[in-house]
């Protein structure tokens, strides 16, 4: 069915807001497919979106929040999911670029990142689907959580070099194991998510690297290369995502 764009960047920004609430998956389809009928609705018969929600898209997103219970099962499960992902990452390209070693601040640094990061990236989810955000503004609250990790990282990198502590460091074989079962993780991450955005996007992000690496070109060449490449690749790719679902949404 057909409903005007304003009423689906709302539908939108109510999946945004129920999901970063931790609400089930299943209610919240079920609740943007019936919301989305009375939309259809009320359209049709000459009314606008306020007719149906009011004036304040946050009020009542949050009385559709308080409405569905807490899915503490969904959050079980995909949270540790999201933390096997992120230390996939990790731990593959330590393996690609020969240094995999851990210390004890790597091992109880990184857990508490992720998890900071994630609370962190759902307090703004919800807080920019329930406010009507100018596009700067908002691409200014999510530049700065996007760069909220990598300020942690910094942190993390600072104190390791300022602390002394005992390293674990695999070998070759290690490399290669990490790199082969990282490999299998991304694999069936994609085939549960059922998105080739974990295969895709490590492989834009790795692959690059190594044929850099290969290359004859200057060490700071390579870095610079190293530190571009992969991520305006990546960009690309999440740029094309979001542009097929800008369409699709247009002809829904």
């Amino acid at each position: 069915m057909y409903i005007s764009t304003e009423s689906r960047g709302f539908l939108e920004n109510l999946r945004v807001y129920l999901f970063s609430s931790g609400k089930n998956e299943k209610e919240i389809n079920e609740i943007i497919e019936e919301l989305e009928d009375h939309l259809y609705e009320a359209e049709k018969n000459g009314k606008n979106i306020e007719d149906i929600i009011g004036k304040s898209p946050k009020e009542y997103m949050e009385k559709v929040a308080n409405e569905i219970s807490f899915d503490l099962k969904g959050l079980t499960k995909y949270i540790p999911i999201v933390m096997l992902g992120a230390f996939t990452f990790i731990i593959t390209g330590k393996a690609i670029r020969g240094v995999l070693e851990f210390s004890i601040i790597d091992l109880v640094g990184y857990p508490l990142i992720f998890l900071l990061y994630l609370l962190t990236t759902a307090i703004v989810f919800k807080y920019v689907s329930s406010r009507r955000l100018s596009k700067i503004k908002e691409q200014i609250v999510l530049g700065i959580t996007g760069i909220f990790p990598v300020v942690l990282f910094m942190a993390l990198l600072y104190l390791k070099n300022s602390i002394n502590t005992n390293t674990i460091e695999f070998g070759m074989i290690g490399n290669i194991v990490a790199i082969i079962c990282g490999t299998i993780i991304f694999i069936w991450i994609a085939v549960w998510s059922k998105s080739l955005a974990t295969i895709i996007i490590p492989i834009l992000l790795f692959l690059p690297e190594v044929f850099i690496n290969l290359t004859a070109l200057p060490d700071k060449t390579k870095t610079i290369l190293n530190a571009t490449i992969p991520f305006v690749l990546i960009g690309i790719y999440l740029f094309i995502l979001w542009n097929r679902e800008r369409i699709k949404g247009k002809t829904m």
